[in-house]
This record gives structure tokens, C-alpha cells and sequence, in this order.
């Protein structure tokens, strides 16, 4: 036994070596993935793939597709634009973007492009759906017609926005894709669903930006209301889901009610500030998980 014990510390060292040069591997990848926005991009697929199957549909790989890729320019636009912003709430995706801007502005607006050109050879009808969450944008920033400010001046509007523009996209384009149109009643139960996960999602990636927020002198959510409070409305939202579960069955109620009830337990978690990349993966993931939770188990 004493013989072996230091062959076995050694291969024990050599596992325990290999397992941290994997774990920086991922992290580097997630990371990558992150300061590019291509995760928020993928993010966007399987969010429609939710939406589709609440629908009560089989997911179409075009919409999915099509919502990747709007979603993956007009967030790389966003960091472009919050560049200054993010020397503060990130760091690392100001570094990554700061020597790549025109790159990724021609990848964006590119994405954009091959997003409506997919749309047109398949639902040409349905093309203004993709706009909505660059009107939405530039709605939001623009001063308003006879009025002296903007939306982006009134505090919580940015995550209204955000939560009605994405809301709508990733539930109507998927919508646009089906033979015979959802009631009414299903589409507005789906609609509703997606905006407050949405719009719950905005807010928690308010709670990473508060110190620089504070600083630009943005009022958000959590900068207004404090950790505390934030979690209390976040979590009463959630809440506002739980009679939806009557009205769906099978196995969708399932996968609605784990979404659900799973926002019982990230949103406390993440009521304060965490690692960027956990917060992408967890929040902005649980789409991703839940997908494959569900093709598995179905």
C-alpha cells in the first residue's frame, strides 16, 4: 500500500491538472462566446424553440435560425455603441471589441441582411416581425415627437422595451411558420409568458451593470429600488406565470412549470452581482438546458 501511495498522489496531481486546464478551456470558450455575443445569439434560438413548442408547434430551424441571428446583430450593435459603458460593467468585452469594431459591425449588419433574406424566400409576410427589435432600439433612444424626452429618460422603460420587442419576436416569428394560425387565446398566453422571462432576464443583467449605471447616472431597476427590492418584484413577476399553468397540459405544462420554478431559485441567487459568465449561462442559458431537457425526456 505504502509503495503505491506516491504513484497515486502523482496520477491524482496529473487528473487534477488536467481538470483545471479543462475548466480554463471552457471558460476561455464561454468567455469568448459571451464578449462576442454569439452566445446571446444561440440564446435566441432555443428561446424560440421554447416559444415554438408553448405554441404547440414543431420548432421550425428557420425561425430559430432567423431570431439567432437578428439577435446576435443587434447586440453586437448595442456593444459597439456601450463601448464606454462597458470599461466599467465589462471589462473584457470593451478589450475584445476595442481593436474589432469594424468587424463586427460588417458581421452584424451582414447577420441582419442574411436574416431577411432567409425570411423572404420562406415568409415574406412575415419580414417586418424582424424589425421590431431595431425599431424597438432606435424607438427607445429617439426623443419623441413633440415631446421633450425620450423613452430611454424614464426609468424601467429600457427592460419594458426589451422584453416587448424580443417578446413579440420570438413569439410571432415562429407563429408565421405554422400551417394553421394559433388561437388567440394560446398566442397571448405565450406572449406573456416570453416577455416577463424576458423582461426578469433584463433586469437581473441590470443588477451586473449597477456600479456603472450609478456612475452614467442610469436609474434602473436595481439602482432605484436597491438588491432587496428588486428581488421582491422580480419575484412577484414570476408569480404572474403560475396561472398560465392552467391553461396549457401535458407535456408543455411541464416544461413551463420548470422555467417557472426555476426562477424561483436564480433570480435570488442573482439579486447581486456574480460572474458575468455564470449569469450568461444560467439565466440567459436556462432556454438551452430546458431544450435539451426536453428533447431528452420527451
Amino acid at each position: 500500500m505504502l509503495e503505491h501511495g506516491p504513484v497515486s498522489i502523482k496520477l491524482n496531481n496529473i487528473r487534477m491538472s488536467y481538470c483545471r486546464k479543462g475548466y480554463k478551456l471552457a471558460e476561455h470558450a464561454l468567455s469568448l462566446l459571451s464578449v462576442s455575443s454569439l452566445f446571446i445569439g444561440v440564446t435566441g434560438f432555443f428561446r424560440t424553440y421554447i416559444a415554438s413548442l408553448l405554441i404547440g408547434m414543431s420548432p421550425s430551424t428557420s425561425a430559430c435560425f432567423i431570431v439567432f441571428l437578428i439577435t446576435f446583430s443587434i447586440y453586437s450593435l448595442d456593444s459597439i455603441v456601450d463601448m464606454n459603458k462597458d470599461t466599467i460593467n465589462m471589462p473584457e468585452r470593451h478589450k475584445f471589441l476595442s481593436d474589432r469594431k469594424g468587424l463586427f459591425l460588417l458581421c452584424s449588419l451582414t447577420a441582419y441582411f442574411l436574416a431577411g433574406l432567409i425570411l423572404l424566400q420562406s415568409k415574406p409576410f412575415a419580414l417586418p416581425i424582424i424589425f421590431v427589435p431595431f425599431a424597438a432600439n432606435a424607438f427607445y433612444a429617439t426623443k419623441l415627437p413633440l415631446l421633450n424626452f425620450r423613452l430611454k429618460d424614464i426609468p424601467v422603460m429600457k427592460n419594458v422595451v426589451v422584453a416587448v420587442a424580443w417578446g413579440l419576436t420570438c413569439t410571432l416569428l415562429p407563429a408565421a411558420y405554422m400551417i394553421n394560425p394559433p388561437e388567440m387565446k394560446t398566442l397571448g398566453t405565450v406572449l406573456y409568458f416570453m416577455l416577463i422571462m424576458t423582461f426578469i432576464a433584463a433586469v437581473l443583467y441590470d443588477v451586473r451593470d449597477v456600479k456603472g449605471d450609478k456612475e452614467t447616472g442610469v436609474r434602473t431597476i436595481p439602482v432605484i429600488f436597491g438588491a432587496r427590492k428588486t428581488t421582491a418584484i422580480l419575484l412577484a413577476l414570476n408569480s404572474t406565470l403560475l396561472p398560465l399553468l392552467a391553461l396549457v397540459n401535458g407535456e408543455i405544462q411541464l416544461l413551463m412549470a420548470g422555467l417557472i420554478f426555476y426562477g424561483y431559485v436564480y433570480i435570488p441567487y442573482f439579486s447581486v452581482r456574480r460572474n458575468p459568465l455564470i449569469l450568461d449561462l444560467f439565466v440567459d442559458g436556462k432556454c438551452i438546458f430546458a431544450c435539451f431537457l426536453f428533447i431528452l425526456f420527451s
